[in-house]
Protein backbone atom coordinates (compact mmCIF):
# COMPACT_ATOMS: atom_id res chain seq x y z
CA UNK A 1 0.00 0.00 0.00
CA UNK A 2 1.47 3.34 -1.33
CA UNK A 3 1.84 5.66 1.86
CA UNK A 4 -0.40 9.01 1.57
CA UNK A 5 1.82 12.07 1.19
CA UNK A 6 2.41 14.92 3.56
CA UNK A 7 1.11 17.64 2.26
CA UNK A 8 3.08 20.24 4.32
CA UNK A 9 5.98 18.42 3.26
CA UNK A 10 5.40 19.14 -0.23
CA UNK A 11 4.24 22.66 0.44
CA UNK A 12 7.71 23.47 1.79
CA UNK A 13 9.16 21.82 -1.39
CA UNK A 14 7.17 24.45 -3.43
CA UNK A 15 8.08 27.16 -1.46
CA UNK A 16 11.95 25.83 -2.28
CA UNK A 17 11.58 25.42 -5.50
CA UNK A 18 9.67 28.82 -6.57
CA UNK A 19 12.67 30.44 -4.68
CA UNK A 20 15.54 28.63 -6.71
CA UNK A 21 13.84 29.27 -10.03
CA UNK A 22 13.24 32.75 -9.30
CA UNK A 23 17.16 33.54 -8.19
CA UNK A 24 18.67 31.57 -11.12
CA UNK A 25 16.29 33.75 -13.66
CA UNK A 26 17.68 36.99 -11.57
CA UNK A 27 19.01 37.40 -8.60
CA UNK A 28 17.43 40.66 -8.15
CA UNK A 29 14.07 38.96 -8.12
CA UNK A 30 14.70 37.11 -5.14
CA UNK A 31 18.48 37.94 -3.52
CA UNK A 32 18.68 34.94 -1.37
CA UNK A 33 16.58 32.73 -3.23
CA UNK A 34 19.51 30.61 -3.53
CA UNK A 35 18.25 29.17 0.30
CA UNK A 36 15.85 26.99 -1.30
CA UNK A 37 18.34 24.26 -2.22
CA UNK A 38 19.15 24.16 1.43
CA UNK A 39 15.36 23.80 1.84
CA UNK A 40 15.31 20.58 -0.10
CA UNK A 41 18.90 19.29 1.71
CA UNK A 42 16.72 19.22 5.01
CA UNK A 43 13.76 17.94 3.84
CA UNK A 44 15.52 15.62 1.87
CA UNK A 45 17.93 14.22 4.67
CA UNK A 46 14.60 14.26 6.69
CA UNK A 47 12.84 11.63 4.45
CA UNK A 48 15.66 9.60 3.94
CA UNK A 49 16.70 9.10 7.28
CA UNK A 50 12.98 8.46 8.38
CA UNK A 51 12.79 5.91 5.82
CA UNK A 52 16.19 4.11 6.87
CA UNK A 53 15.03 4.36 10.43
CA UNK A 54 12.17 2.35 9.70
CA UNK A 55 14.06 -0.39 7.29
CA UNK A 56 16.69 -1.13 9.70
CA UNK A 57 14.53 -1.52 12.62
CA UNK A 58 12.33 -3.66 10.49
CA UNK A 59 15.61 -5.50 9.14
CA UNK A 60 13.95 -4.89 5.57
CA UNK A 61 17.18 -2.79 4.48
CA UNK A 62 18.20 -3.63 0.86
CA UNK A 63 21.07 -0.90 -0.04
CA UNK A 64 21.19 -2.17 -3.84
CA UNK A 65 17.66 -1.88 -3.99
CA UNK A 66 17.62 1.39 -2.09
CA UNK A 67 20.44 2.69 -4.48
CA UNK A 68 18.59 1.69 -7.79
CA UNK A 69 15.67 3.13 -6.38
CA UNK A 70 17.34 6.71 -6.41
CA UNK A 71 19.04 5.79 -9.92
CA UNK A 72 15.91 4.95 -10.90
CA UNK A 73 14.30 8.43 -9.75
CA UNK A 74 16.61 11.12 -10.34
CA UNK A 75 18.89 9.79 -13.50
CA UNK A 76 16.24 9.44 -16.42
CA UNK A 77 15.62 13.47 -16.03
CA UNK A 78 18.73 14.03 -15.66
CA UNK A 79 20.12 12.01 -18.78
CA UNK A 80 16.74 13.87 -21.28
CA UNK A 81 17.83 17.19 -19.56
CA UNK A 82 21.76 16.98 -20.98
CA UNK A 83 20.58 15.65 -24.22
CA UNK A 84 18.21 18.66 -24.95
CA UNK A 85 21.15 20.86 -23.45
CA UNK A 86 23.26 19.33 -25.86
CA UNK A 87 21.29 19.50 -28.89
CA UNK A 88 20.05 23.10 -28.51
CA UNK A 89 23.52 23.96 -27.57
CA UNK A 90 24.72 22.50 -31.41
CA UNK A 91 22.95 25.02 -32.83
CA UNK A 92 22.88 27.73 -30.57
CA UNK A 93 26.56 28.38 -28.68
CA UNK A 94 29.76 29.27 -29.19
CA UNK A 95 32.74 26.33 -29.29
CA UNK A 96 34.30 27.62 -25.97
CA UNK A 97 30.52 27.51 -24.50
CA UNK A 98 29.61 24.77 -26.17
CA UNK A 99 32.84 22.75 -25.07
CA UNK A 100 32.19 24.00 -20.97
CA UNK A 101 28.54 23.02 -21.64
CA UNK A 102 29.98 19.08 -23.67
CA UNK A 103 31.98 19.30 -20.05
CA UNK A 104 29.31 19.61 -17.82
CA UNK A 105 27.32 17.31 -19.63
CA UNK A 106 29.66 14.42 -19.03
CA UNK A 107 30.15 15.13 -15.34
CA UNK A 108 26.05 15.40 -14.95
CA UNK A 109 25.18 12.00 -16.40
CA UNK A 110 27.82 10.95 -14.02
CA UNK A 111 26.39 13.09 -10.90
CA UNK A 112 29.50 14.54 -10.24
CA UNK A 113 28.98 18.23 -11.67
CA UNK A 114 29.77 19.51 -7.99
CA UNK A 115 33.05 18.42 -8.87
CA UNK A 116 33.61 19.64 -11.71
CA UNK A 117 32.04 23.07 -10.67
CA UNK A 118 34.51 23.34 -7.86
CA UNK A 119 37.36 22.85 -9.90
CA UNK A 120 36.17 25.43 -12.67
CA UNK A 121 33.80 27.78 -11.54
CA UNK A 122 34.74 27.82 -8.00
CA UNK A 123 31.72 30.40 -7.49
CA UNK A 124 28.03 29.24 -7.56
CA UNK A 125 27.55 32.97 -7.66
CA UNK A 126 29.55 34.29 -10.57
CA UNK A 127 27.71 35.62 -13.59
CA UNK A 128 28.91 33.09 -16.09
CA UNK A 129 26.80 30.79 -14.48
CA UNK A 130 23.59 32.47 -15.90
CA UNK A 131 24.19 30.98 -19.31
CA UNK A 132 25.55 27.40 -18.16
CA UNK A 133 22.35 24.80 -19.00
CA UNK A 134 23.83 22.67 -16.41
CA UNK A 135 24.98 24.59 -14.09
CA UNK A 136 21.93 23.95 -11.08
CA UNK A 137 23.12 19.63 -11.50
CA UNK A 138 25.76 20.04 -8.61
CA UNK A 139 22.66 20.30 -5.93
CA UNK A 140 21.58 16.41 -8.13
CA UNK A 141 25.78 15.21 -7.14
CA UNK A 142 25.73 16.09 -4.03
CA UNK A 143 22.55 14.64 -3.11
CA UNK A 144 23.15 11.50 -5.13
CA UNK A 145 26.26 11.12 -3.25
CA UNK A 146 24.65 11.28 0.04
CA UNK A 147 22.35 8.47 -1.33
CA UNK A 148 25.53 6.29 -1.77
CA UNK A 149 27.43 6.93 1.04
CA UNK A 150 25.42 7.92 3.71
CA UNK A 151 23.13 4.64 3.93
CA UNK A 152 26.47 2.65 4.23
CA UNK A 153 27.65 4.43 7.20
CA UNK A 154 23.97 3.88 8.73
CA UNK A 155 23.97 0.41 7.43
CA UNK A 156 27.58 -0.07 9.16
CA UNK A 157 26.62 1.43 12.20
CA UNK A 158 23.57 -0.88 12.67
CA UNK A 159 25.90 -3.53 12.69
CA UNK A 160 27.57 -2.65 15.68
CA UNK A 161 24.34 -1.27 17.74
CA UNK A 162 21.39 -1.57 15.67
CA UNK A 163 18.72 -0.34 18.51
CA UNK A 164 21.03 2.90 18.67
CA UNK A 165 22.34 3.44 15.20
CA UNK A 166 20.14 6.23 14.04
CA UNK A 167 20.82 8.69 17.22
CA UNK A 168 24.61 7.64 16.88
CA UNK A 169 24.81 8.07 13.16
CA UNK A 170 22.72 11.54 12.89
CA UNK A 171 24.18 12.73 15.97
CA UNK A 172 27.63 11.95 14.82
CA UNK A 173 27.43 13.22 11.22
CA UNK A 174 25.75 16.43 12.03
CA UNK A 175 28.38 17.09 14.38
CA UNK A 176 31.26 16.69 12.09
CA UNK A 177 30.07 17.95 9.13
CA UNK A 178 28.68 20.97 10.98
CA UNK A 179 32.19 21.53 12.52
CA UNK A 180 33.93 21.09 9.25
CA UNK A 181 31.98 23.69 7.73
CA UNK A 182 32.36 26.17 10.26
CA UNK A 183 36.19 26.00 10.50
CA UNK A 184 38.54 28.20 8.41
CA UNK A 185 39.82 25.11 6.78
CA UNK A 186 39.17 24.44 3.43
CA UNK A 187 38.11 26.95 0.43
CA UNK A 188 34.39 28.03 0.13
CA UNK A 189 34.47 26.63 -3.38
CA UNK A 190 35.26 23.38 -1.07
CA UNK A 191 32.37 23.92 1.35
CA UNK A 192 29.91 24.82 -1.00
CA UNK A 193 30.60 22.08 -3.46
CA UNK A 194 31.55 19.14 -1.09
CA UNK A 195 29.02 16.58 0.32
CA UNK A 196 31.49 15.97 3.68
CA UNK A 197 30.93 19.76 4.26
CA UNK A 198 26.88 19.66 3.51
CA UNK A 199 26.28 16.46 5.41
CA UNK A 200 24.73 18.53 8.26
CA UNK A 201 21.74 19.66 6.35
CA UNK A 202 20.76 16.40 5.48
CA UNK A 203 21.29 14.36 8.70
CA UNK A 204 19.89 17.51 10.44
CA UNK A 205 16.32 16.60 8.93
CA UNK A 206 16.88 13.24 10.75
CA UNK A 207 17.32 15.05 14.21
CA UNK A 208 13.24 15.09 14.26
CA UNK A 209 13.05 11.32 13.80
CA UNK A 210 15.10 10.89 16.70
CA UNK A 211 13.39 13.46 19.04
CA UNK A 212 9.71 14.75 18.38
CA UNK A 213 8.12 15.59 21.76
CA UNK A 214 4.38 16.27 21.93
CA UNK A 215 2.97 19.39 23.06
CA UNK A 216 0.34 22.18 22.03
CA UNK A 217 0.84 25.05 19.56
CA UNK A 218 2.73 23.05 16.77
CA UNK A 219 0.72 25.46 14.78
CA UNK A 220 2.20 28.75 16.06
CA UNK A 221 5.92 27.14 15.62
CA UNK A 222 4.39 26.43 11.60
CA UNK A 223 3.57 30.09 10.80
CA UNK A 224 6.38 31.59 12.98
CA UNK A 225 9.22 28.89 11.03
CA UNK A 226 7.41 29.54 7.62
CA UNK A 227 7.45 33.39 7.91
CA UNK A 228 10.99 33.04 8.83
CA UNK A 229 11.80 31.78 6.00
CA UNK A 230 9.98 33.71 3.67
CA UNK A 231 11.74 36.77 5.32
CA UNK A 232 15.22 34.92 4.75
CA UNK A 233 14.21 34.45 1.08
CA UNK A 234 12.67 37.73 0.12
CA UNK A 235 15.29 39.62 2.16
CA UNK A 236 17.03 42.72 0.39
CA UNK A 237 20.01 42.40 2.00
CA UNK A 238 22.10 40.15 4.56
CA UNK A 239 20.43 40.35 7.88
CA UNK A 240 23.40 37.47 8.69
CA UNK A 241 26.70 36.29 7.34
CA UNK A 242 26.05 33.91 4.61
CA UNK A 243 27.01 30.38 7.35
CA UNK A 244 24.52 31.78 9.51
CA UNK A 245 21.41 32.43 6.79
CA UNK A 246 22.23 29.00 5.96
CA UNK A 247 22.45 27.06 8.99
CA UNK A 248 18.84 29.56 10.14
CA UNK A 249 17.42 27.89 7.01
CA UNK A 250 18.14 24.32 8.38
CA UNK A 251 16.72 25.78 11.44
CA UNK A 252 13.80 26.80 10.42
CA UNK A 253 12.88 23.96 7.70
CA UNK A 254 13.78 21.97 10.71
CA UNK A 255 10.70 23.68 13.02
CA UNK A 256 8.20 23.28 10.11
CA UNK A 257 8.55 19.75 9.37
CA UNK A 258 8.20 19.08 13.06
CA UNK A 259 5.71 21.05 13.48
CA UNK A 260 3.52 19.34 10.21
CA UNK A 261 4.28 15.81 10.92
CA UNK A 262 0.43 16.19 11.96
CA UNK A 263 -1.98 17.35 9.38
CA UNK A 264 -3.83 19.76 11.30
CA UNK A 265 -3.78 22.89 9.08
CA UNK A 266 -7.22 24.38 8.23
CA UNK A 267 -9.34 27.42 6.66
CA UNK A 268 -6.87 29.92 4.69
CA UNK A 269 -3.62 27.86 5.83
CA UNK A 270 -4.97 24.26 4.38
CA UNK A 271 -5.52 26.25 0.82
CA UNK A 272 -1.83 27.87 0.80
CA UNK A 273 -0.33 24.12 2.34
CA UNK A 274 -2.61 22.57 -1.11
CA UNK A 275 -1.08 25.47 -3.92
CA UNK A 276 2.36 24.32 -2.47
CA UNK A 277 2.27 21.11 -2.44
CA UNK A 278 0.87 20.81 -6.04
CA UNK A 279 4.20 22.56 -7.39
CA UNK A 280 6.44 20.43 -4.59
CA UNK A 281 4.86 17.23 -5.97
CA UNK A 282 6.51 18.46 -9.29
CA UNK A 283 9.61 20.12 -7.86
CA UNK A 284 12.02 17.77 -9.22
CA UNK A 285 11.03 18.32 -12.83
CA UNK A 286 10.95 21.89 -11.89
CA UNK A 287 14.52 21.92 -10.87
CA UNK A 288 15.58 19.57 -13.76
CA UNK A 289 13.81 22.20 -16.39
CA UNK A 290 14.25 25.50 -15.32
CA UNK A 291 18.09 26.15 -15.35
CA UNK A 292 17.97 24.54 -18.80
CA UNK A 293 15.27 27.37 -19.94
CA UNK A 294 16.87 30.52 -18.41
CA UNK A 295 20.12 29.96 -20.06
CA UNK A 296 19.24 29.33 -23.69
CA UNK A 297 16.51 32.26 -23.19
CA UNK A 298 19.36 34.67 -21.80
CA UNK A 299 21.93 32.84 -24.15
CA UNK A 300 20.40 33.30 -27.08
CA UNK A 301 16.60 35.37 -27.16
CA UNK A 302 16.81 38.23 -24.30
CA UNK A 303 19.55 40.27 -23.84
CA UNK A 304 18.23 41.78 -20.47
CA UNK A 305 15.73 41.23 -17.86
CA UNK A 306 12.43 42.02 -19.06
CA UNK A 307 8.68 41.53 -18.29
CA UNK A 308 8.72 39.28 -21.52
CA UNK A 309 11.74 37.43 -20.10
CA UNK A 310 10.18 36.92 -16.88
CA UNK A 311 6.66 35.37 -18.62
CA UNK A 312 8.73 33.46 -21.34
CA UNK A 313 10.22 31.83 -18.73
CA UNK A 314 7.13 31.16 -16.20
CA UNK A 315 5.35 29.84 -18.91
CA UNK A 316 8.45 27.38 -20.88
CA UNK A 317 9.35 26.36 -17.14
CA UNK A 318 5.72 25.33 -16.39
CA UNK A 319 5.00 24.00 -19.36
CA UNK A 320 7.71 21.54 -19.89
CA UNK A 321 7.79 20.64 -16.36
CA UNK A 322 4.67 19.00 -16.38
CA UNK A 323 5.32 17.54 -19.45
CA UNK A 324 8.23 16.11 -17.44
CA UNK A 325 5.94 15.17 -14.25
CA UNK A 326 3.25 13.50 -16.28
CA UNK A 327 5.28 12.00 -19.01
CA UNK A 328 8.31 10.92 -16.82
CA UNK A 329 8.09 11.36 -13.60
CA UNK A 330 4.63 9.33 -13.10
CA UNK A 331 5.26 6.36 -15.41
CA UNK A 332 8.93 6.16 -13.07
CA UNK A 333 6.96 6.33 -9.94
CA UNK A 334 4.73 3.30 -11.41
CA UNK A 335 7.77 1.23 -12.57
CA UNK A 336 9.19 1.56 -9.50
CA UNK A 337 7.17 -0.82 -8.04
CA UNK A 338 8.34 -3.40 -10.13
CA UNK A 339 12.08 -5.25 -10.33
CA UNK A 340 11.42 -6.08 -13.27
CA UNK A 341 10.62 -2.52 -14.83
CA UNK A 342 13.50 -1.18 -12.34
CA UNK A 343 15.75 -3.31 -14.52
CA UNK A 344 14.82 -2.33 -17.67
CA UNK A 345 15.05 1.48 -16.51
CA UNK A 346 18.30 1.28 -15.28
CA UNK A 347 19.59 -0.87 -18.10
CA UNK A 348 17.99 1.88 -20.82
CA UNK A 349 19.30 5.03 -18.75
CA UNK A 350 22.97 3.48 -18.68
CA UNK A 351 22.52 2.74 -22.46
CA UNK A 352 21.69 6.44 -22.80
CA UNK A 353 23.76 7.94 -20.58
CA UNK A 354 27.01 6.44 -22.21
CA UNK A 355 26.34 7.43 -25.45
CA UNK A 356 25.23 11.32 -24.32
CA UNK A 357 28.96 11.15 -22.49
CA UNK A 358 30.72 9.62 -25.62
CA UNK A 359 29.22 12.37 -27.61
CA UNK A 360 29.57 14.76 -25.03
CA UNK A 361 33.30 13.91 -24.39
CA UNK A 362 33.97 13.72 -28.34
CA UNK A 363 32.94 17.17 -28.51
CA UNK A 364 34.80 18.21 -25.33
CA UNK A 365 38.31 16.87 -27.00
CA UNK A 366 37.16 19.01 -30.23
CA UNK A 367 36.75 22.13 -28.13
CA UNK A 368 33.56 22.37 -28.73
CA UNK A 369 33.70 23.15 -32.49
CA UNK A 370 30.98 21.95 -35.28
CA UNK A 371 30.94 24.70 -37.22
CA UNK A 372 33.71 27.24 -38.82
CA UNK A 373 33.15 30.79 -36.80
CA UNK A 374 35.12 33.12 -38.91
CA UNK A 375 34.47 35.72 -36.51
CA UNK A 376 36.61 33.99 -34.02
CA UNK A 377 38.71 32.87 -36.88
CA UNK A 378 38.11 29.08 -36.11
CA UNK A 379 37.52 26.20 -38.79
CA UNK A 380 36.41 23.21 -37.90
CA UNK A 381 39.72 21.62 -39.46
CA UNK A 382 41.86 22.98 -37.49
CA UNK A 383 40.10 22.35 -33.83
CA UNK A 384 41.67 20.83 -30.90
CA UNK A 385 41.78 20.51 -27.38
CA UNK A 386 42.51 23.66 -25.28
CA UNK A 387 43.11 25.68 -28.64
CA UNK A 388 40.67 28.64 -26.97
CA UNK A 389 43.16 29.60 -23.94
CA UNK A 390 46.11 28.83 -26.20
CA UNK A 391 46.31 32.66 -27.20
CA UNK A 392 45.61 34.39 -23.67
CA UNK A 393 48.30 31.35 -22.14
CA UNK A 394 51.08 32.23 -24.58
CA UNK A 395 52.97 34.84 -22.11
CA UNK A 396 53.87 31.94 -19.27
CA UNK A 397 56.16 31.56 -21.29
CA UNK A 398 57.92 34.82 -21.32
CA UNK A 399 58.28 34.87 -17.38
CA UNK A 400 62.08 34.61 -17.49
CA UNK A 401 64.74 37.36 -16.67
CA UNK A 402 65.97 39.65 -18.94
CA UNK A 403 68.90 38.88 -21.68
CA UNK A 404 69.60 41.80 -23.58
CA UNK A 405 70.41 45.41 -23.22
CA UNK A 406 69.76 46.08 -26.69
CA UNK A 407 65.84 45.85 -26.12
CA UNK A 408 63.56 48.41 -24.39
CA UNK A 409 63.49 45.67 -21.33
CA UNK A 410 59.17 45.91 -20.03
CA UNK A 411 57.89 43.86 -17.27
CA UNK A 412 54.35 42.95 -17.35
CA UNK A 413 52.07 42.25 -14.31
CA UNK A 414 48.73 40.66 -13.61
CA UNK A 415 46.79 37.87 -13.84
CA UNK A 416 44.99 36.85 -17.21
CA UNK A 417 44.58 40.70 -17.98
CA UNK A 418 47.72 41.11 -17.57
CA UNK A 419 48.54 38.25 -20.37
CA UNK A 420 45.94 40.04 -22.75
CA UNK A 421 47.83 43.26 -22.19
CA UNK A 422 51.52 41.42 -23.13
CA UNK A 423 49.72 39.87 -26.13
CA UNK A 424 48.89 43.86 -27.01
CA UNK A 425 52.46 44.55 -26.71
CA UNK A 426 53.68 41.28 -28.89
CA UNK A 427 51.02 42.16 -31.39
CA UNK A 428 52.26 46.07 -31.38
CA UNK A 429 56.03 45.17 -31.64
CA UNK A 430 56.09 43.67 -35.20
CA UNK A 431 60.04 45.13 -35.38
CA UNK A 432 61.29 43.31 -32.09
CA UNK A 433 62.20 46.79 -30.12
CA UNK A 434 61.06 44.93 -26.64
CA UNK A 435 62.01 42.51 -24.75
CA UNK A 436 58.59 41.57 -22.98
CA UNK A 437 58.95 39.36 -19.76
CA UNK A 438 55.76 38.17 -17.63
CA UNK A 439 54.96 37.74 -14.10
CA UNK A 440 51.65 36.61 -13.58
CA UNK A 441 50.65 38.47 -9.73
CA UNK A 442 51.38 37.08 -6.80
CA UNK A 443 53.34 38.73 -3.28
CA UNK A 444 55.18 35.84 -3.57
CA UNK A 445 55.84 35.65 -7.11
CA UNK A 446 56.74 39.98 -6.89
CA UNK A 447 59.29 39.62 -4.14
CA UNK A 448 61.22 36.04 -5.56
CA UNK A 449 61.75 38.52 -8.59
CA UNK A 450 62.89 41.59 -7.59
CA UNK A 451 65.88 41.87 -9.34
CA UNK A 452 63.66 41.12 -12.56
CA UNK A 453 61.94 44.21 -11.37
CA UNK A 454 64.35 46.28 -10.79
CA UNK A 455 65.83 45.74 -14.29
CA UNK A 456 63.02 46.83 -16.49
CA UNK A 457 62.83 49.96 -17.82
CA UNK A 458 59.49 50.41 -18.11
CA UNK A 459 56.38 48.07 -15.77
CA UNK A 460 52.89 47.81 -16.74
CA UNK A 461 50.11 46.28 -13.64
CA UNK A 462 47.43 45.21 -15.41
CA UNK A 463 44.36 44.91 -12.40
CA UNK A 464 41.69 42.48 -12.97
CA UNK A 465 38.69 41.24 -11.40
CA UNK A 466 41.00 39.15 -9.21
CA UNK A 467 42.88 41.29 -8.21
CA UNK A 468 42.97 44.67 -5.85
CA UNK A 469 42.13 47.82 -7.93
CA UNK A 470 45.31 49.80 -7.07
CA UNK A 471 48.87 48.57 -7.12
CA UNK A 472 50.23 47.00 -3.94
CA UNK A 473 52.01 49.66 -2.10
CA UNK A 474 55.30 48.11 -1.99
CA UNK A 475 55.57 47.84 -5.59
CA UNK A 476 54.21 51.76 -6.23
CA UNK A 477 57.82 52.46 -3.46
CA UNK A 478 60.04 50.15 -5.47
CA UNK A 479 59.11 51.44 -9.28
CA UNK A 480 59.43 55.18 -10.19
CA UNK A 481 56.20 56.61 -11.29
CA UNK A 482 57.52 57.65 -14.34
CA UNK A 483 58.14 54.07 -15.54
CA UNK A 484 54.93 52.50 -13.90
CA UNK A 485 51.46 51.99 -16.22
CA UNK A 486 48.54 50.77 -15.09
CA UNK A 487 46.25 48.94 -17.66
CA UNK A 488 42.16 49.08 -16.47
CA UNK A 489 39.93 46.37 -16.14
CA UNK A 490 37.50 45.47 -19.19
CA UNK A 491 34.48 43.95 -20.54
CA UNK A 492 32.60 43.41 -23.09
CA UNK A 493 28.79 42.34 -21.64
CA UNK A 494 28.75 39.07 -20.26
CA UNK A 495 27.66 36.45 -22.84
CA UNK A 496 28.91 36.42 -26.53
CA UNK A 497 25.94 34.31 -26.92
CA UNK A 498 23.07 37.08 -27.60
CA UNK A 499 25.35 38.55 -30.24
CA UNK A 500 26.06 35.63 -31.96
CA UNK A 501 22.17 34.28 -32.26
CA UNK A 502 22.01 37.57 -34.40
CA UNK A 503 24.58 36.36 -37.07
CA UNK A 504 22.46 36.55 -39.80
CA UNK A 505 21.21 39.81 -38.91
CA UNK A 506 22.17 42.96 -41.26
CA UNK A 507 23.58 45.10 -38.03
CA UNK A 508 25.43 41.85 -36.84
CA UNK A 509 28.84 43.45 -36.66
CA UNK A 510 27.39 46.97 -35.67
CA UNK A 511 26.37 45.63 -32.07
CA UNK A 512 27.30 46.96 -29.21
CA UNK A 513 26.99 45.99 -25.34
CA UNK A 514 26.33 48.22 -21.91
CA UNK A 515 29.31 48.69 -19.21
CA UNK A 516 28.36 48.12 -15.66
CA UNK A 517 28.19 51.67 -13.78
CA UNK A 518 30.61 50.50 -11.52
CA UNK A 519 33.54 49.25 -13.91
CA UNK A 520 32.99 52.76 -15.22
CA UNK A 521 33.80 53.86 -11.75
CA UNK A 522 36.50 52.05 -11.37
CA UNK A 523 38.29 53.49 -14.20
CA UNK A 524 37.62 56.84 -13.04
CA UNK A 525 38.91 55.92 -9.93
CA UNK A 526 41.94 54.64 -11.31
CA UNK A 527 42.36 57.57 -13.35
CA UNK A 528 42.28 59.85 -10.47
CA UNK A 529 44.92 58.09 -8.83
CA UNK A 530 47.70 57.26 -11.79
CA UNK A 531 46.83 60.15 -14.04
CA UNK A 532 48.48 60.02 -17.67
CA UNK A 533 49.93 56.42 -16.77
CA UNK A 534 46.55 55.21 -16.63
CA UNK A 535 45.66 53.31 -19.78
CA UNK A 536 41.89 52.86 -20.31
CA UNK A 537 41.03 49.77 -22.40
CA UNK A 538 37.43 50.30 -22.76
CA UNK A 539 37.76 54.35 -23.78
CA UNK A 540 38.79 53.54 -27.22
CA UNK A 541 36.01 50.78 -28.33
CA UNK A 542 33.13 52.81 -26.27
CA UNK A 543 30.50 54.39 -28.46
CA UNK A 544 27.56 56.40 -27.03
CA UNK A 545 25.74 55.56 -23.37
CA UNK A 546 28.17 53.18 -22.06
CA UNK A 547 28.08 51.39 -25.15
CA UNK A 548 31.00 49.19 -25.91
CA UNK A 549 32.01 47.31 -29.09
CA UNK A 550 32.19 43.76 -29.32
CA UNK A 551 34.02 43.22 -32.86
CA UNK A 552 36.58 44.89 -34.48
CA UNK A 553 37.31 46.93 -37.61
CA UNK A 554 37.59 43.70 -39.23
CA UNK A 555 34.49 42.17 -38.04
CA UNK A 556 36.21 39.68 -35.58
CA UNK A 557 35.16 39.11 -31.84
CA UNK A 558 37.55 41.56 -29.56
CA UNK A 559 36.92 38.90 -26.74
CA UNK A 560 35.80 35.46 -27.08
CA UNK A 561 34.35 35.54 -23.48
CA UNK A 562 33.86 39.12 -23.12
CA UNK A 563 36.60 39.47 -20.74
CA UNK A 564 39.76 38.18 -22.43
CA UNK A 565 41.31 39.07 -25.31
CA UNK A 566 41.07 37.14 -28.91
CA UNK A 567 44.52 37.38 -31.38
CA UNK A 568 42.28 40.16 -33.53
CA UNK A 569 41.28 41.36 -30.31
CA UNK A 570 44.96 41.90 -28.90
CA UNK A 571 45.63 43.26 -32.80
CA UNK A 572 43.09 45.44 -32.75
CA UNK A 573 44.55 47.45 -29.31
CA UNK A 574 47.76 47.33 -30.81
CA UNK A 575 46.38 49.78 -33.82
CA UNK A 576 44.35 52.32 -31.99
CA UNK A 577 46.55 52.18 -28.69
CA UNK A 578 48.43 55.12 -28.82
CA UNK A 579 51.35 53.04 -27.62
CA UNK A 580 54.38 54.47 -29.33
CA UNK A 581 54.04 57.51 -26.81
CA UNK A 582 54.67 55.42 -24.22
CA UNK A 583 57.94 54.31 -25.14
CA UNK A 584 58.64 57.62 -26.79
CA UNK A 585 58.44 58.96 -23.10
CA UNK A 586 60.82 56.58 -22.03
CA UNK A 587 63.49 57.72 -24.01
Amino acid sequence: MTKRRNLAIDAIKGLAIISVALYHFGGGYLPFGYLGVDIFFVVGGYLLIRSLKHKIEQDSFNYFSFLVGKIVRLWPLVIIATSVAMMVGYFSMLPDDYENLAESAVASSLFANNVLQCITTKNYWNIVNLYKPLMHMWYIGVLMQAYVILPLVYFAISKINKKKCIAIATIGLTTISLVMYLLPLCSPAWKFYFLPFRAFEITCGGLIVLWNPQFKGKKWVRWFSVLTLLLLLCSRQMVLSGSAMLIFTAVCTILFLWSSAEEDYSGAEAKMIVFGAEVGKRSYSFYICHQVIVAFLFYSVFSSQSIWAFLTFVMMTTVFSLLSFHFVEVPLGKAMETKRWKTIIVITTSVFAIGVCGISFQIYRHAGVVRDVPELGIELSNAHRNMHAEYCDRPYSWDQDFSSNDKIRVLVIGNSYGRDWANILSEYDTNKMLEISYIYYTNENLISRKERIEKAEIVFFATGPEIDKTVPQWLVDKVPHNKLWVISNKQYGTSNGIIYARRNSESYYSQTVSVQQWLIDMNNEQRSIYGTHFIDMLEPVMKENNQVAVFTDQNMFISQDCSHLTKAGAQYYARILDLESIFIEKE
